[in-house]
């Protein structure tokens, strides 16, 4: 290791270093302040205002902060300039605008130690705040649920109706202050009685409804299902300009519930209801019942229902009757390849877009290597919200590929799959859509998210793409390069990777820190990631690795790995750290491990496997230690034995459980706790304390054990859940990282 990168590890260097990269503001959402029939006398015409919120990590606040500017576009240069200085927002939990962009409602929450939670609708126009909803007011006993990937927030054409997820929170014997059972005069039998949530990052939605709220008349109405959490809603086209036809996407619930995410495989059924339009001014009797939606898709099936997405006319002023969403079997492997799906409400009938069955094509390049097609099945969880066309012909999506995320063009009638054709970045995501101007967030390993816009005419190959933000972007220290080998246990299946290097340390030999993903169903795609920024700062060369398990490429790819964790992924890495030694010059003295869940279960397992290796240190986030006792631990145990045993995805859920010793012994020998005798490098252990997902008591116990056998380990325990990113979690972990390679490798 060049002695020159020393000083880097100073804890000052490294605070220094982190808030450089954590203060480095990211887009994440774009705003059409007018469009082609508002502003332009040519609808080709580029938008000439546009709003970017950008959202940075505060280290010194410790909080997330999200500011907005504003871009006006100079017509004789095609570029765009900021106007004014950035506007920092307030802490907005959720915000939507409606079509015609004539209104806009925010929801906020004021937290405090000393008083209950509330939350707040702030209603706009286009000029002026014209009214604040008090949610407690509208029902006493209404909570509006706000988390990430469970929260929606919809509102109907003209602003008038919004649509949301909430939950009817009654206070029970639990919640009395100073509770007394013998003076309680209404006592409840069941105020203990287990409630079973949605598992990790949802550990207090139990039992979701849609709120249909009047903002006129501040009137609301719920729609529910007694055996199902319903959210995901969306307007779709009524028989009657008297009715209001609203769908939504059901959890099932019964028998009991699995954690929900990052697992894209929960049944599921597609809703919908009709109501009157003058169902607001009537009177609702009890404010807590619900309207009961009719079960239209998905009951005689087992399915997985996500991201459902209806055509707006603008000419028409309308819904489609059509809704189009994402489909996978339930069970099995999380995060296996989806069907995109088209449901008419009319015939009741199902069609199907993009079939999961595709298949990737190895292909060779322009260097002789082989790699995967971009044309396959859909890797994705989320529809943009904005995905049609203009015309309603086209929708576009976004899908993980091998080795990268791209955006992609598909033809409703044609059924016609493109790839979006876009050179500046590697990776795309497709923010919006409007007016056929399609804005993207682009990014690659060496290269900061940035956002363009281009215009689609009907050929995603003939779009030119504008840079609105000029700032630099290139990460001019780091240098990367990808590569591909056929896998030893799978004749046709190719390993892929990613390895970085200092710009100042390529084509040399130096450390290197082997990171396999967790999941084990996700990859590792050319885009910005913060932490190989901040390695190559400590001059650290990084291997990323997609082994035979992962996304990205088809079906059968994924499910190759079930029933054989802890052995072809194993070795898929070892084969990988061989290459990296003979190829790639990492120094063979100077390895280390780092993985987070499954990625965790990988370099803990390697270290007691292969340990010829003489790895110089190993980190493990929240890793999988012992699968026969994660079983009973964690929200989702159908993980277990789907991938430790290759049980079906069809096994029902009173059959998720190991059935004899033999099955018992498979999962433990499949474990890292298995190769325990044979660990000899040291270990730190980074665990999360609220983790349902891989409960602390893993990490613990394996610490333990190294501990008790004289190896090396620290154990850091933090106040968050399985991917420690709050803020003072991450910055922490940083620190210790790096001052735990740093005692190795000088």
């Amino acid at each position: 290791m060049a002695q020159s990168y020393k000083d880097c590890y100073a804890i000052e260097k490294l605070k220094s270093i982190y808030n450089r990269y954590s203060f480095e503001p990211i887009p994440n959402k774009i705003t059409f302040l007018d469009n082609g029939e508002e502003s332009s006398s040519h609808p080709n015409d580029e938008p000439r205002m546009l709003k970017i919120d950008w959202r940075l990590r505060d280290t010194f606040q410790v909080k997330a902060i999200t500011f907005q500017q504003l871009y006006c576009l100079q017509k004789e240069i095609k570029q765009y300039e900021k106007i004014g200085l950035p506007d920092k927002q307030p802490d907005v939990a959720l915000q939507t605008t409606s079509l015609d962009g004539h209104r806009t409602v925010l929801l906020l929450t004021n937290k405090s130690d000393s008083t209950p939670e509330k939350q707040f609708l702030e209603i706009y126009d286009r000029n002026r705040l014209i009214k604040t909803i008090d949610v407690k007011v509208l029902n006493e006993d209404l909570k509006i649920i706000d988390q990430p990937n469970f929260s929606s927030f919809v509102l109907d054409p003209n602003g008038n109706i919004l649509l949301c997820v909430a939950q009817i929170e009654k206070k029970s014997i639990k919640d009395v202050k100073d509770f007394t059972p013998s003076t309680c005069k209404d006592y409840d039998i069941d105020g203990f009685e287990y409630r079973q949530s949605w598992g990790e990052k949802f550990s207090k939605i139990f039992h979701s409804q849609i709120v249909m709220i009047d903002l006129d008349s501040n009137e609301h109405v719920l729609l529910g299902h007694e055996d199902y959490s319903l959210c995901r809603p969306f307007f779709h086209q009524s028989k009657s300009e008297n009715e209001i036809s609203i769908g939504c996407v059901g959890l099932k619930e019964q028998p009991y519930k699995l954690g929900l995410i990052y697992c894209t495989n929960r049944n599921g059924c597609l809703f919908s209801v009709s109501v009157k339009r003058d169902i607001f001014s009537k009177d609702k009797g009890d404010a807590n019942k619900a309207i009961v939606p009719e079960i239209i898709y998905g009951q005689r099936s087992n399915v997985s229902i996500e991201s459902p997405r209806v055509y707006y006319s603008r000419t028409n002023k309308q819904f489609d009757n059509k809704v189009i969403f994402l489909e996978r079997n339930s069970g099995g492997p999380h995060n296996q390849a989806a069907r995109l799906q088209l449901f008419d409400f009319e015939t009741k009938s199902i069609k199907t877009i993009v079939s999961d069955e595709l298949r990737r094509e190895v292909i060779t390049n322009s260097d002789g290597n082989s790699e995967y097609s971009d044309i396959g099945p859909l890797f994705t969880s989320n529809l943009p919200s904005n995905c049609f066309s203009d015309d309603g012909r086209f929708i576009f999506l976004n899908s993980n590929v091998s080795l990268a995320r791209k955006s992609f063009s598909i033809c409703l009638e044609t059924n016609a799959m493109k790839v979006l054709d876009f050179s500046l970045t590697n990776s795309t995501e497709i923010l919006d859509i409007k007016s056929d101007w399609i804005c993207l967030l682009g990014s690659s390993i060496n290269h900061l998210p940035n956002i363009y816009i281009g215009r689609f005419n009907g050929d995603v190959e003939k779009i030119d793409w504008i840079t609105v933000d000029n700032r630099k972007c290139a990460l001019s220290n780091l240098a990367y390069e990808k590569f591909c080998f056929e896998s030893r246990h799978f004749p046709g299946k190719f390993v892929t990777g990613l390895c970085t290097s200092p710009i100042d340390r390529k084509g040399k030999v130096g450390p290197m820190i082997i990171i396999p993903h967790g999941g084990p169903h996700s990859n590792f795609c050319d885009e910005y990631y913060q932490s190989l920024a901040l390695y190559t700062e400590l001059g650290l060369k990084t291997c990323l690795i997609n082994y035979v398990g992962s996304t990205g490429v088809d079906r059968d790819y994924v499910d190759a790995l079930l029933g054989r964790i802890g052995e072809t992924d194993v070795q898929d890495l070892y084969d990988c750290i061989s290459l990296m030694i003979k190829n790639y010059q990492a120094d063979p003295n100077a390895l280390i491990l780092n993985g987070g869940s499954h990625g965790g279960f990988l370099v803990t397992n390697i270290s007691g496997q292969h340990p010829e290796l003489n790895f110089c240190a190993c980190i493990a986030r929240n890793p999988v230690i012992d699968v026969s006792i994660m079983f009973g631990i964690t929200d989702i145990p159908d993980w277990n034995v789907v991938e430790a045993l290759g049980l079906p995805g069809s096994t029902p859920l009173s059959d998720i459980y190991p059935k004899n010793s033999d099955q018992v012994s498979r999962m433990f020998n499949s474990s890292p706790l298995a190769h325990l005798e044979r660990v000899k490098v040291p270990t730190l252990m980074l665990l999360g304390r609220n983790d349902l997902r891989v409960p602390h008591s893993q990490g613990l116990l394996f610490h333990k054990l190294l501990k008790s056998r004289g190896i090396e380990t620290k154990c850091l325990v933090y106040d968050d859940v399985h991917d420690l990113q709050k803020i003072d979690v991450d910055f922490d972990c940083f620190i210790n990282v790096a001052k735990f390679i740093e005692k190795f490798i000088f």
